[in-house]
């Protein structure tokens, strides 16, 4: 709970803030922003003169613009990001001292997660967007998500995918356009419905913040949805601005996700999920050609009843048993942290132990192979399996869910009440598994023991395989409030207890 004097300075610090994006213009601010967004992506995320620039916080100053920035046309434009963004620090400053922290050792970096989720949509490279377009074109394209896109956007998948990434292509090239720059190259009818999903008015904008992202609480401010997520492109009468390219990477791949989740439910989460495991099937198979693959349905026709994960490849004497989730905390724990909000969710998604979904799916199906219970000719294809890796498979991009004092020692804990122990497995998301198959091609059932050790468990799937491919534009970079701040402090502690 904050103290009077807290809940004071929070107060001042985001009017402070507030008032300084209104004296920034509107929309002048957004070709020098762009520019800014250029560098940070060319310098992995991190100019090292530059240290205290980050894509977190400019993106959000560049939504506040969009929405609340001045746009008197009699005003001669001048941009300066450094009074905006010194408030914006302080204020991010004073929330996180007042958030949620742990004081069980076992949680203690659970903190983490909230900076995970607050910075994580930002940290886009350039090359990683012909394949984030590549896979949602693939998970959209199939007979029913199809004729889904198209009632929805009166647009096929493929349509809609070729327009995106010639939107990414040309804003990177510049900020603003109009749609009669873009003439000849799409047509204008195609370009309107895709820019309905993409782009929004400052009226629209400001009807999407206040209805569905706003928060009152000035401790929840830095950790606020940022509408950009959703409507990257920023209409303003004959002309479209677009500051961060990589944006429209996110809004037309995960965004479309969650939007048609919240908008649909059911009816479009159902098919995508079927979508969602055929894909994983054709990245395995394609990885492995000499692999024996089987989905959970291939299993129930030769006679298992039990528990059945969704995909497994099979070759020689091991097998990596995939079981797919579309996502693994809900919005309160990704926005707060808390370890009460983050073990509600490990027990209604990672592990239920009621339903035994999740990873209890992923050891029950372990221990039928070990025990050798399986139906025969199911058994007859796992007969000479001895190295068993267990992986759940999220679609939305998760980091950290393997470090112990984050969320491991959590999963621990509810596998453990449940009379689990000692159960190896992964959490990794669909990227992820992506990036492996492509790198590490037919290898990747040696590249994913490698992954299990005791060496790599607890690290990023993305970060082992930016070690092993050089292929840095794989790391994370985050960045935390400057000083001497109670998150430094327990980082700083637990790198201490894991090089002693």
């Amino acid at each position: 709970m904050d103290t009077v004097a807290d809940a004071r300075q929070l107060r001042i610090a985001l009017q402070s803030y507030q008032y300084a994006v209104t004296k920034l213009p509107y929309p002048e601010a957004f070709a020098p922003i762009h520019a800014r967004f250029r560098d940070l992506s060319n310098h992995q995320f991190h100019i090292i003169d530059e240290p205290w620039l980050n894509a977190y916080e400019l993106a959000t100053l560049t939504n506040y613009i969009a929405m609340f920035g001045a746009s008197k046309r009699n005003r001669k434009p001048y941009f300066s990001i450094e009074k905006p963004l010194n408030a914006f620090k302080k204020l991010w400053k004073l929330a996180e001292e007042v958030n949620s922290y742990s004081d069980n050792p076992d949680y203690v970096a659970a903190f983490i997660l909230r900076i995970v989720y607050q910075q994580l949509p930002y940290i886009i490279h350039p090359a990683r967007i012909p394949s984030m377009f590549a896979r949602m074109n693939r998970l959209l394209s199939t007979e029913a998500m199809n004729a889904y896109v198209t009632e929805k956007l009166g647009l096929e998948t493929r349509s809609f995918f070729e327009v995106a990434a010639i939107l990414f292509e040309r804003f990177s090239l510049s900020a603003v356009y109009s749609e009669r720059d873009l003439a000849g190259v799409v047509d204008q009818p195609t370009l309107r419905k895709v820019l309905t999903v993409l782009s929004a008015s400052r009226a629209e904008r400001l009807d999407f913040h206040k209805n569905k992202l706003e928060v009152s609480s000035p401790s929840a401010k830095p950790y606020e949805l940022n509408s950009l997520l959703r409507y990257p492109i920023i209409r303003r009468e004959a002309k479209l601005y677009c500051p961060y390219p990589q944006l429209i990477g996110y809004a037309a791949t995960r965004g479309l996700f969650f939007r048609w989740s919240e908008e649909d439910r059911g009816s479009f989460l159902e098919p995508f999920r079927q979508s969602n495991e055929s894909y994983v099937k054709e990245v395995l198979c394609s990885a492995l050609p000499n692999a024996e693959i089987l989905t959970e349905e291939d299993e129930r026709k030769l006679g298992w009843k039990g528990k059945a994960n969704d995909v497994t490849a099979i070759i020689g004497d091991s097998a990596l048993l995939i079981e797919c989730k579309t996502s693994g905390l809900y919005v309160d724990a990704k926005k707060t942290a808390s370890p009460n909000s983050i073990i509600s969710d490990v027990r209604k998604i990672i592990a239920d132990a009621k339903e035994r979904r999740g990873l209890f799916q992923l050891y029950d199906k372990s221990q039928a192979i070990r025990s050798k219970s399986l139906p025969t000719k199911l058994m007859e294809k796992y007969k000479n399996v001895e190295r068993i890796y267990p992986v759940l498979l999220l679609f939305d991009e998760i980091q950290m869910a393997n470090k112990a004092e984050v969320m491991g020692n959590i999963i621990k804990t509810e596998l453990t009440d449940n009379g689990i122990g000692g159960f190896d497995y992964q959490i990794w998301h669909l990227e992820e598994l992506d990036r492996l198959a492509e790198i590490a091609k037919s290898d990747l059932i040696h590249w994913t023991d490698e992954k299990f050790a005791a060496a790599n468990k607890e690290i990023d799937l993305n970060s082992f395989l930016a070690e092993k491919s050089g292929k840095n534009f794989l790391r994370l970079i985050l960045f935390i409030p400057e000083g001497e701040t109670r998150a430094i402090r327990v980082l700083r502690d637990l790198v201490n207890k894991h090089a002693n």
